[in-house]
């Protein structure tokens, strides 16, 4: 007679979609980072009365997300993972009380715990997606306006906050006006600029009712270009510059932009006065001021290569006196890369294309990763294309010493990264400094992918302001999109400057 079967498995408590949104939000946590970090994470989980010992079947792991997989593992065999999953969230708000991951740790644990039973596994494929997006403020009008069960709403509430009150209603009908709300939620331009969002549009297809009416075309952004050309040579002193300003109108997804119009007359500054009456040039032009209310803007600098380095952020506004990368996103361009129509579009393109991706693979936790550092030590210089060919879904190159202050020959590898490899993204302080430094400031604003960077310079530029601007907290970034360019900027026609 054989021996008895051996006893089945326990039911997973949840679908497995919900094990990697853990893994996302927890690996969001700074501190997570921090091997000693999580060893008070897994100590706190044993020590509480919903979970006590569970911290011996926690694996120990130097690597970060293999230690946090671990974690998710012990709390998923739990005798109880609901309640092991309340002692990692209470361990986290003991330890890491103002992470900003928490909102959204809130929100998982909730679906686990009380959300709604049907749908639950596809609705964490799409709050995989959401928690992905940078921060959106602004979002209560998206709520259907017939919405019962939501008190005391303050306008403060972020998105998790949002989605964690419409699924904890106490009414019969949760899907309903949270469908409602993730359809009007994918069709906001500020959310599409962002991402496609294909899990969300599965989910309200599916579960939404009738499609509404097509929504309106989508918004368009202002592009607003200020060219410097060098008319008296650099060695002469203070070099004097001809300013030249048009703008353009790009749709918020991307692609060609489309040339709005120019300023009719120019004017010759001296590298002295661009910064304080530089801006002031730009507020008197009446049609431009007209234009850009109200709209999403860049302003993009088409700068020399001895210029890379300047402040064009720093320019003043207008009559407030304020920075103008202050009130909108601000980028340089390498006025030769610009104008060389024998620059390879192709290669240039290709790196482009690969800033809309989201962060992939075991080692990156968010887009910030997929920044490259390389070597900039003079003698290895010539390592540098090498190095770029060995990346070929590299779009961003970070500097730990700033561009203008790079050895010639350096400088020389990183312009051909620009030219010859179609790099299109550079990063830098204007003070040298660990990359790590500025990367840890960047991730506060949790850009969703590398293509939201002037957005993520621009709230980091207005949340470290000061009089004067402190030189640690001052970033370049050079946004070369390959759409953006005017080839006929160089060619006089109605309307052009000069």
């Amino acid at each position: 007679m054989s021996g008895a079967a051996p006893a089945p498995p326990p039911p997973r408590p949840w679908a497995v979609e919900a094990d990697r949104l853990l893994a996302d939000v927890l690996l969001g946590c700074d501190r997570m980072r921090g091997h000693a970090f999580r060893q008070h994470v897994v100590a706190a989980m044993g020590r509480s009365a919903a979970a006590p010992g569970i911290d011996a079947d926690i694996a120990e792991d130097g690597r970060p997300r293999d230690h946090v997989w671990n974690l998710i593992g012990a709390v998923v065999a739990f005798g109880d993972p609901r309640a092991a999953l309340e002692s990692l969230r209470d361990a986290l708000h003991t330890l890491a009380p103002d992470d900003r991951v928490l909102p959204w740790l809130d929100l998982t644990t909730l679906l686990l715990t009380r959300g709604p039973e049907q749908n639950v596994a596809e609705l964490f494929d799409v709050v995989a997606e959401l928690y992905r997006l940078p921060a959106l403020p602004g979002l209560h009008h998206h709520i259907p306006e017939d919405t019962g069960g939501l008190r005391n709403l303050t306008g403060e509430e972020g998105l998790p906050e949002l989605l964690g009150r419409l699924v904890d209603r106490r009414a019969p009908d949760v899907l309903g006006p949270l469908t409602g709300f993730l359809r009007s939620l994918g069709a906001d331009p500020a959310v599409t600029r962002c991402a496609a969002l294909p899990a969300l549009r599965r989910f309200v297809d599916r579960y939404g009712g009738p499609e509404p009416a097509p929504a309106a075309a989508p918004g368009q952004r202002l592009i607003v270009q200020v060219r410097l050309d060098e008319e008296t040579p650099e060695h002469t002193g203070d070099t004097r510059y001809r300013l030249r300003l048009a703008y353009y109108r790009q749709p918020l997804t991307g692609g060609r932009f489309q040339r709005a119009h120019g300023l009719p007359a120019t004017e010759s500054l001296t590298r002295s006065e661009l910064v304080s009456v530089g801006g002031s040039r730009l507020a008197r032009w009446a049609e431009l001021a007209r234009e850009i209310r109200g709209k999403a803007v860049r302003i993009e600098f088409l700068l020399p290569r001895s210029m890379l380095g300047h402040a064009a952020e720093l320019w003043s506004s207008g009559p407030t006196g304020r920075p103008l990368g202050h009130h909108h996103p601000v980028v340089v361009r390498s006025l030769e890369r610009y104008s060389d129509p024998m620059v390879n579009f192709e290669a240039w393109n290709a790196r482009w294309a690969q800033l809309g991706s989201p962060a992939a693979g075991p080692d990156q936790i968010d887009a910030l990763d997929r920044i490259g550092w390389p070597p900039l030590d003079p003698a290895r210089a010539a390592e540098l294309p090498d190095w770029i060919a060995e990346r070929p879904a590299l779009s961003c190159l970070g500097l730990d010493v700033p561009y203008d202050q790079l050895p010639a020959d350096v400088q020389y590898a990183v312009d051909d990264a620009m030219y010859l490899d179609g790099m299109p993204v550079l990063l830098w302080r204007r003070v040298a400094g660990e990359a790590d430094t500025l990367v840890k400031a960047l991730r506060e604003y949790r850009p969703a992918r590398l293509a939201d960077l002037p957005d993520t310079v621009h709230r980091y530029r207005r949340q470290t302001r000061g009089r004067p601007p402190d030189p640690r907290h001052t970033v370049t970034l050079l946004w070369e999109d390959p759409d953006c360019v005017d080839p006929d900027q160089d060619s006089p026609f109605p309307g052009m400057v000069g």
